[in-house]
């Protein structure tokens, strides 16, 4: 691991985003503004959804960057990740008590294949001002066996499995869904090209997982109601309002949550920026890029 840490820190040392790197906008006025003025009006927030593009260095720069001055304005934070899955959350706590070595820790819980540059950072400055971080997600076997199957592969889990599952799961239809399948139609999803029936499972799917993130942050927020929760995931599960935070609402309707989403300039709007999130951080890049 000692190569690693020696690779992110010179990463974050020489990586210092430029104002030509991105614009902040905030949508409800239409203007820019800093990070830190962004982190600034966050703090008002209870929950907050940091949607990425998870291949994108300058978004995870901005989190990295966005984290600690969050904390500044707000010291009551806990930091949400669908990154980990709910079956790590006692191998992630060990992690962050000290009572097993980041080596132990990254064999248990299946970090994602950028965790070193993009997610270590945010984990580790966790870490170190002892803050409460939530694996919210769920197991990617078992969404799996939904997109292979359908929701009623849930009912084939144990009764140990089926506690990393939310149990309330919404696959209904709606401006989400629609926009699911919009997306799976467009990309053509390779060789499966007008498969319908793949693309309600792959829905159905990913259902469970946004409403496995949203009952992971609803039982931390009824756990500790004064603090506030910033949520990092794949930009869908969080623009326009819907996905996760569509999920979060109906569990907590009275919940001040902000969503902050990416886009990239000269790309054209699907919807105006106050239907798309609070704050826009607007890319260079003139292609588009969607996360699931």
């Amino acid at each position: 691991m000692r190569m690693i840490t020696i690779v992110t820190i010179l990463l974050f040392a020489f990586g210092t985003l430029q104002a030509a790197d991105y614009q902040l906008i905030e949508s409800k006025s239409g203007k820019s503004l800093t990070l830190a003025k962004m982190a600034s009006k966050l703090k008002k927030a209870d929950v907050i959804f940091f949607g990425e593009f998870h291949g994108n260095a300058v978004i995870h720069q901005l989190q990295a960057e966005l984290l600690p001055q969050l904390y500044q304005a707000k010291k009551r934070l806990i930091v949400s990740f669908e990154m980990f899955e709910r079956d790590v959350q006692s191998d992630l706590e060990a992690y962050l008590a000290g009572s097993i070595t980041e080596d132990e820790f990254l064999e248990r819980s299946r970090p994602w294949p950028n965790y070193a540059t993009d997610y270590r950072p945010l984990l580790e400055f966790a870490k170190d001002k002892q803050l409460k971080v939530i694996a919210a997600n769920i197991p990617r076997w078992i969404a799996g066996k939904v997109a292979r199957g359908s929701l009623s592969a849930l009912d084939d889990l144990d009764t140990d499995d089926r506690m990393n599952v939310a149990i309330d799961i919404d696959a209904s239809e709606g401006a989400y869904k629609d926009n699911f399948l919009a997306t799976m139609r467009m990309n053509g999803m390779h060789d499966h090209f007008g498969d319908e029936q793949l693309y309600e499972r792959l829905y159905q799917a990913q259902c469970v997982k946004d409403d496995t993130m949203a009952e992971s942050i609803a039982q931390y927020r009824e756990r500790y109601p004064k603090y506030t929760i910033i949520h990092f995931n794949g930009d869908f599960h969080s623009t326009r309002y819907l996905g996760t935070v569509e999920r979060l609402r109906n569990r907590m309707p009275k919940l001040k949550i902000a969503v902050i989403s990416p886009a990239y300039a000269g790309a054209k709007a699907r919807v105006p920026l106050e239907q798309q999130a609070n704050f826009i951080i607007e890319l260079p890049q003139s292609e588009e890029e969607v996360e699931q």
